[in-house]
């Protein structure tokens, strides 16, 4: 065998093994295959027969390919797929009827009690595209190991064969003999059938899974394949049809149908949601769920009006709502979240037309903090609204110490980190940027994604804003300005946001000027001003870090307050197509996918 020169680009002592995978990944495979040969002689492994075995087909040696293939198999015999190989060097050489031939063969003096074996041939026929022979290997082994179906295989190779009939069948045949493969069943399906759209896959899917749920209806496991793939495509109406008819034939507790409408309820389905807790909540005040269910009612109601056009009069009947519900459950540890979220209300949306409505929330929530038998996270989620209350109502340092005792409690969780994050804005808000940003600097490496992006976003606008203005005014007024939105000043904000641009006219931070203008009027529900500002930092700011908040706000105007979906798509859509590695990449996919009235993952 006449030796190779070693290419320049490998050092002196290199090995033949490092040689020959040279040159048959530069395509060199005259160069290779010496080789490989070579290599074979020495030591006869799976893996150079492989490579020799390539080399030989794509040099066309075809006589000394079939050669090695049947040297390889008298050698192996019970390496089955060595005999396709065989086969395959025919099917390359261009001689179809030998290469069935031995296919054939192989077949037929092929016996078996080993799973292994028939996936070992069955892959190596799907390798050089044989599903016909591959099928009849699975259904070989299904026959005689009854143990070992092959569901998966023969779907797998039916799905490509274009037999979607077929495939599916296979696949739900799993859950007649082992309904625990279920999850494994679904998450196949996920894979093969996209269930963005309506399609031949989706119908015949619908359609088997129907026929198989009538056909055995003491069970239960084709009526949760149907209620998931209701979900799947964005139909929690019928979805809530299948579950609710399932506790009732089951006499179940309600929890199947409490988890669908808190799906149904994060996937802005709220009247769905609203149907499902109401159903829970009728089982009566001793059901199990009987709280979670009133819950998420009050929670749904709440998430329904504020993402619409509402007036006052729709707060003040949620208010009502919760003030009747709080009367009926009572005032303690098992109802604070309940509290809470009562509380929230008055501060944020009752205070724009009630004056008291701010101190009343902190009254409620202080007396809250007494309750005895509060577990430490929900006492701690009652000091974070607290704190936010006392930073509305202009009590700066008593929020302070209140986040500081969270983040202490909580050191190392994400509560914790959200309350530390909180207490970095408020000596932000004070003009503290220095002991500001060393929180934040501490906050960018946290588990939380949102907190983390919440930390850089602040951490980079103080330092890009004291940077350049060794005296920090501008960064100080606008902290200021942001102090005075949080608390609700707007039309004190607003002048002042006016004579910012004034002030500091070509000033890196006039983007977030505008950008604050557009929270203010989405606040003050102006929505068509609200646009402006935020279309203004998009078209003269569109790298810059608010580009992608301003996307996210006008979609949202425009599907909650303006009712335009083809233009909330649109907004959505650009989000997804121009700042792909944005925040807000998830919340526009699923909102978008809402609206077109498809899959929510």
């Amino acid at each position: 065998m006449l030796l190779l020169a070693a290419p320049k680009a490998e050092a002196q002592g290199t090995t033949d093994e490092q040689l020959a995978a040279y040159y048959y990944r530069e395509g060199q495979f005259d160069k290779a295959s010496l080789y490989y040969e070579r290599l074979y002689s020495k030591r006869p492994s799976p893996e150079y027969y492989s490579y020799w075995l390539e080399c030989l087909i794509a040099l066309q040696q075809f006589n000394e390919a079939e050669k090695l293939a049947q040297k390889q198999a008298k050698k192996n015999p019970g390496t089955i797929s060595y005999q396709v190989d065989v086969g395959k060097v025919l099917k390359k050489a261009g001689a179809p009827d030998k290469a069935k031939k031995q296919f054939d063969k192989t077949l037929k003096g092929f016996e078996s009690r080993n799973v292994n074996q028939y996936l070992e041939l069955g892959n190596a026929f799907l390798e050089i595209s044989e599903p016909d022979y591959a099928l009849e290997v699975y259904y070989l082994g299904r026959k005689r190991i009854p143990s070992y179906p092959f569901n998966f295989q023969i779907a797998t190779v039916l799905g490509q064969q274009g037999d979607i009939q077929g495939m599916v069948k296979e696949y739900l045949d799993v859950l007649d003999t082992k309904p625990s493969y279920l999850q494994s069943v679904q998450n196949t399906l996920n894979r093969v059938i996209g269930f963005e759209e309506e399609n031949k896959y989706t119908t015949v899917l619908r359609e088997e899974l129907v026929k198989r749920s009538q056909r055995n209806s003491s069970s239960d496991i084709y009526a949760q394949m149907l209620i998931w793939m209701y979900m799947r495509q964005n139909q929690f109406d019928l979805a809530l049809v299948q579950v609710k008819a399932l506790d009732k034939r089951n006499k179940e507790d309600g929890n199947r149908v409490l988890n669908l409408a808190k799906v149904a309820l994060s996937n802005y389905k709220y009247d769905i949601a609203i149907e499902g807790f109401e159903y829970v909540q009728d089982k009566g005040r001793d059901g199990y769920f009987f709280l979670d269910a009133t819950a998420g009612l009050l929670e749904s109601h709440k998430q329904k009006i504020t993402h619409s056009t509402y007036d006052n009069n729709d707060i003040t009947k949620l208010l009502t709502e919760y003030e009747e519900t709080l009367d009926l459950l009572g005032r303690k540890a098992l109802t604070a979240s309940i509290i809470r979220d009562y509380a929230h209300v008055k501060a944020y949306y009752e205070s724009a037309f009630n004056p008291q409505a701010t101190a009343e929330a902190a009254a409620v929530l202080e007396e809250a903090l007494l309750i005895r038998g509060l577990e430490p996270r929900i006492k701690a989620d009652l000091k974070l609204e607290l704190a936010d209350v006392y930073v509305i109502s202009g009590s700066v340092w008593e929020a302070s110490l209140l986040y500081g005792q969270v983040e202490k409690a909580f050191k190392y969780d994400e509560i914790g980190q959200i309350a530390k994050f909180k207490n970095a804005r408020v000596f932000y808000y004070t003009g503290d940027f220095d002991w500001s940003s060393a929180q934040l600097n501490v906050l960018k490496g946290s588990t939380s994604k949102l907190i983390a992006n919440d930390a850089m976003e602040l951490s980079i606008f103080i330092s890009e804003n004291t940077g350049l203005d060794s005296t920090t005014t501008a960064l100080q007024n606008f902290s200021q300005i942001e102090l005075k939105v949080v608390q609700h000043q707007y039309d004190s904000a607003l002048l002042a946001l006016d004579q910012m641009e004034k002030d500091f006219p070509g000033h890196p931070i006039i983007d977030n000027v505008h950008y604050l203008r557009g929270e203010i009027y989405r606040e003050t529900r102006e929505y068509e001003k609200a646009l402006e500002e935020y279309e203004y930092v998009v078209l003269n700011h569109g790298f810059d870090l608010l580009a992608d908040n301003s996307l996210m706000a006008i979609g949202q105007i425009q599907e909650d307050f303006l009712q335009n979906k083809e233009e909330a798509m649109k907004t959505y859509q650009r989000i997804l197509s121009d700042y792909p590695g944005s925040l807000f990449v998830v919340e526009a996919r699923k909102r978008f996918r809402n609206l077109r009235g498809d899959q929510i993952n």
